[in-house]
């Protein structure tokens, strides 16, 4: 360590001594004064005493009147260093002021510039978010790169050198305890607040080095999706000064790891957050068998039926806000947000024990239309949205994020869509009569067909039908795949892949190929059912595409259909999923080692999306109010950190085999942690959270702020979804992965306590 009172500080951690952590200006600080610009002071210490440890030290700063104490302790240890910082009020001014206190370290790595470094902020950041490699995150075209901690699962940022061998994270030691909705206008990018919530992150440093960022209270910069998706822009609160007051104090910690790869490091990182956290997994109301009984009878009622295209159509068409239960639409749709043959085999699996006894009927009735729509082509494609009230399908380009589904031909789509037209009218227009599907879409259908398919045959009833249907889906991949195993986003119905526009289905080829994942476990099962090796080749051969450039580059994106940011392909919590399933599929069926360790490192980046820490929520918020948790919540996609939702049930039984097959205790808690949290909100008798009907969930909820100045959303927050709100929607997917999860681990395991299980002699 080297210190003089007015100079930079330099560390260098035995761990890792090519590494030194250079702090250039220990105290930094941004005063904010209402209406006028913003003043940043830069010092030295003015008083430092250095022990064997570390060093003690102060820094005086006067600015407008006021003067502020700045008192740090650095300690050093082999691996880690620790900054406690608190900010004191010495001396009162008269004007309204706010101060943000910041740390940027410089990372000296033997020579390394900035784009030699692969970076984490998990789950906002993963390898930079660069799929495009043009050296810049893709949603917000930036490399500076901050984020609030509510956005941050662990609270962690980490910046590897493959070159080295090793890498530095930075860790917010304390937790944020209290957090409300800032007071400012619109547009207003700079106001005060008495928050907890800092923010961490990475930047390049004027040399063009890597340096690790903290700042209390938060900022976001250069860019963030919290006020709009087109302007992207910073934002950040400053700590309202207050006479004689101990303003705050924060503790942070920069660690050096060593690892073979930036996985591998992450996964250190995260383990040892994981002890340290020590989350507690969030106590359910009831039992989860109930919670599972609950989810069916809910599913059933929203079956319905009508006449498409001349045909009868029969699916599962959950669509309305959970607190009022009011169907808005009625659409079958395939894959993604619809799971309709998935929820028709829960059905089927669940109709001995439901108070609907016409369950089984409306099960097969599902399924039976989902199959005789695939024999019809064939390539066993088929549209993702059958409208039941029109009498017609459509495709599932832009979402039901937007009415493209509900318009008719010649209705004025600005008039009906208002801002989000000119927002997406990029899509929108050469989308509009675009026929085709999307591959995962038919993908996950095609899987749930032949479980369906499987769990019948064990009952005794064969229905070669299904397994003709599959059939033809599997012999158009084979004929589809490249010559590296992938398969293109996107095909029209004449087998064709569809890649434009590029601006939709993918600018770089790892975007149009982000699906080929999905089609692993298909092949794989069908290679199984029918014994053709041919299948479980063209497997194979996919699922070492994916592990390479999806897994082990960090490159996994596309899994969900419905952005609305710069891309149309997000950096996702699904599309890693969708690898792990690839890679252990693969492992199940041949042996293979290599796909298990594949299969380990996606379960691992898969678990850095999961809270391990209890946000704070704003105190008059509705889930504040509910005593909501976000411990076991898994983030959506990067650009919207900070909103989570239920989907990582879907990967329970996945994480928990990875850990029972490799003897990771960490994911196998983390698997637990998910299981628990995410069926928290689930309306049951014993605990309302204020839905229609018990069974129902809410598809997602905000923990941090987004779009809130968005002239989509102006003046609703997204129809009232501010921090500490729930998205007020309820598609068909979310009792799909939440009886899929109970179900699996209980076929498996004999039974869904995992800790319970996970203790067993073995």
């Amino acid at each position: 360590m080297h210190a003089a009172h007015a100079a930079p500080l330099e560390f260098a951690l035995r761990e890792l001594p090519d590494i030194t952590v250079r702090v250039p200006r220990p105290v930094s600080l941004e005063f904010h004064v209402p209406g006028k610009p913003t003043d940043s002071v830069s010092v030295g210490y003015d008083e430092a005493v250095e022990s064997d440890s570390g060093l003690r030290a102060t820094a005086h700063v006067t600015y407008d009147g006021w003067e502020i104490a700045v008192d740090d302790e650095w300690t050093v240890q082999a691996s880690v260093l620790r900054v406690h910082r608190s900010v004191r009020v010495l001396r009162s001014g008269t004007s309204l002021c706010g101060v943000r206190a910041t740390i940027t370290a410089d990372l000296h790595a033997g020579g390394e510039l900035f784009d030699a470094g692969r970076y984490y902020a998990p789950p906002a950041l993963y390898n930079l978010n660069d799929i495009d490699e043009d050296g810049l995150e893709d949603y917000v075209d930036s490399r500076e790169l901050v984020y609030r901690d509510d956005r941050l699962t662990a609270l962690s940022v980490l910046a590897y050198f493959p070159r080295l061998g090793g890498g530095i994270a930075l860790v917010r030691t304390d937790l944020p305890e209290r957090d409300d909705s800032p007071e400012r206008e619109r547009g207003e990018v700079e106001f005060l607040q008495s928050t907890d919530v800092g923010s961490l992150g990475v930047a390049p440093t004027a040399e063009d080095r890597a340096s690790l960022v903290a700042a209390y209270p938060f900022v976001e910069r250069s860019h963030s999706h919290a006020l709009t998706a087109r302007g992207r822009e910073g934002w950040g609160a400053f700590y309202p000064l207050s006479a004689g007051a101990e303003l705050f104090d924060v503790t942070y910690e920069f660690r050096a790891l060593r690892a073979e790869s930036d996985i591998d490091a992450l996964w250190q990182l995260w383990s040892a957050r994981l002890a340290e956290l020590d989350p507690q997994r969030v106590e359910l109301p009831t039992t989860l068998e109930e919670i599972t009984r609950l989810r069916v009878e809910a599913l059933l009622p929203y079956y319905a039926e009508g006449v498409v295209n001349g045909e009868q159509a029969a699916g599962f068409v959950t669509n309305c806000h959970p607190q009022d239960g009011i169907q808005l639409g009625n659409i079958i749709q395939y894959g993604f947000t619809g799971q309709n043959v998935l929820n028709a085999l829960h059905a089927l699996n669940h109709a001995d024990t439901s108070a609907d006894p016409a369950a089984r009927d409306k099960g097969l009735r599902v399924i039976d239309f989902f199959a005789s729509q695939a024999l019809a082509s064939p390539r066993g494609l088929t549209p993702t949205l059958y409208d039941l009230e029109h009498g017609r399908t459509s495709n599932w380009w832009s979402g039901l994020i937007l009415p493209l589904a509900y318009a008719s031909e010649g209705d004025d789509l600005e008039q009906l869509m208002g801002p989000v037209y000119n927002h997406m009218k990029y899509a929108i227009e050469p989308l509009k009569g675009l026929e085709g599907t999307y591959l995962r879409c038919m993908a996950e259908e095609h899987t749930a067909l032949l479980r369906a398919y499987r769990s019948e045959a064990d009952r005794g009833s064969e229905h070669a039908d299904w397994l003709a249907a599959a059939v033809s889906f599997g012999d158009f991949l084979l004929s589809a795949q490249e010559e590296d195993g992938t398969w293109r986003r996107a095909y029209g119905f004449d087998g064709s892949p569809l890649v434009e526009p590029r601006v939709w289905f993918g600018l770089a080829e790892l975007n149009q190929k982000s699906s080929t994942a999905t089609a692993v476990p298909f092949l794989v099962a069908l290679s199984e059912i029918t014994g053709e090796d041919r299948y479980l080749e063209s497997a194979r051969k996919a699922e070492r595409f994916t592990a390479e450039r999806f897994v082990r580059d960090v490159k996994h994106n596309g899994g969900i259909h419905d952005s609305i940011y710069a891309r149309a392909q997000l950096v996702d919590s699904e599309s890693i999923l969708f690898c792990l399933r690839a890679s252990l599929s693969v492992w199940r069926s041949t042996g293979d080692e290599r796909a298990l360790r594949s299969a380990l490192d996606a379960a691992r980046l898969l678990a850095t999306w999961v809270y391990l820490w209890d946000v704070p929520l704003p105190p008059s918020s509705t889930l504040a109010g509910y005593g909501f948790r976000t411990t076991g919540w898994s983030a959506c996609d990067t650009s919207g950190a900070g909103y989570i939702h239920p989907y990582e049930l879907h990967a329970v039984p996945d994480l928990f085999e990875v850990a029972v097959a490799t003897g990771d205790e960490d994911l196998a808690r983390i698997a637990e942690l998910v299981l628990a949290g995410s069926s928290a909100n689930v309306e049951t008798p014993e605990k309302s959270w204020g839905y229609a009907r018990p069974g129902l969930q809410e598809e997602g909820v905000l923990v941090s702020w987004w779009m809130i100045d968005d002239p989509m959303f102006e003046g609703t927050h997204f129809g009232g979804r501010g921090k500490g709100e729930g998205n007020k929607t309820c598609l068909p997917w979310i009792s799909a992965v939440g009886i899929d999860a109970h179900d699996v681990l209980v076929q498996r395991y004999g039974t869904s306590d995992l800790g319970e299980w996970w203790r067993r002699p073995r």
